[in-house]
């Protein structure tokens, strides 16, 4: 495997066109949010952000923190200042 490089940016649109990243938004909006905006996804191709912020169930600038790939690789809720402060 020497020699084998990521493609970040390849790999940041697999992770921005996956429907699964509504779980780490799940705690933020609610399960039934949550399922109204990940089946809106799958029937329009749209993204999970994207939805999110034109259907204002979350700011852009929290998403940004909730979808950050290190809040959502650690152990915990992706986002949990967010929940603190409400």
């Amino acid at each position: 495997l020497k020699g084998i490089e990521a493609n970040e940016d390849r790999l940041k649109e697999y992770v921005e066109k996956s429907v699964g990243i509504i779980t780490a938004v799940n705690p933020h909006i609610g399960y039934e949010a949550a399922a109204r905006v990940a089946k809106e996804a799958i029937a329009t191709g749209q993204s999970v952000r994207e939805l999110c912020v034109k259907n204002g169930v979350l700011s852009q600038e929290d998403l940004e923190l909730i979808l950050d790939p290190f809040e959502m690789t650690h152990p915990g809720i992706a986002g949990a200042t967010l929940l603190k402060k409400n």
